[in-house]
């Protein structure tokens, strides 16, 4: 599983882009917010370290858009029976973007075999403000 030190995040496309952007995502259910995923996805895709980025939130982050899939579509990666929709919906807009489920499921198999999101990481949102391990800058 790659550590944070042990990405490069200079390279990330994202860099010095509003956090929240990653963030607020995870709070909307609705059409609005199926697009503004999409745009977040295009930059995830053409990112030099999405595969890090990805592999790096299977492990580590229980919330946010995190190698263009939210936390519910890394789930359904690892627990598919669950989440069919986010599945399906990931896997096609990803897609788009030549990321095929081989490179997800890579990606989620270079993060580790222990599956901190399912053993207990917790992200709280209180005032609009998220705590979780680490910021993104």
């Amino acid at each position: 599983m790659p550590e944070y030190q042990e990405v490069d995040w200079d390279k990330a496309e994202c860099r010095g882009s509003y956090t929240n952007l990653f963030y607020d995502i995870e709070e909307e259910r609705n059409f609005s917010a199926y697009q503004y995923i999409n745009a977040v996805r295009s930059m995830c895709a053409r990112c030099p370290i999405w595969f890090e980025c990805l592999a790096y939130a299977f492990s580590n982050e229980g919330f946010g858009v995190w190698g263009g899939m939210t936390s519910l579509e890394r789930r359904s990666i690892y627990e598919p029976q669950k989440y069919p929709a986010q599945r399906r919906r990931a896997l096609q807009d990803l897609g788009l973007y030549g990321i095929t489920l081989q490179r997800i499921k890579e990606a989620y198999e270079h993060s580790s075999n222990d599956r901190s999101m399912e053993n207990g990481f917790t992200y709280y949102r209180k005032n609009g403000a998220i705590s979780n391990r680490r910021p993104r800058e």
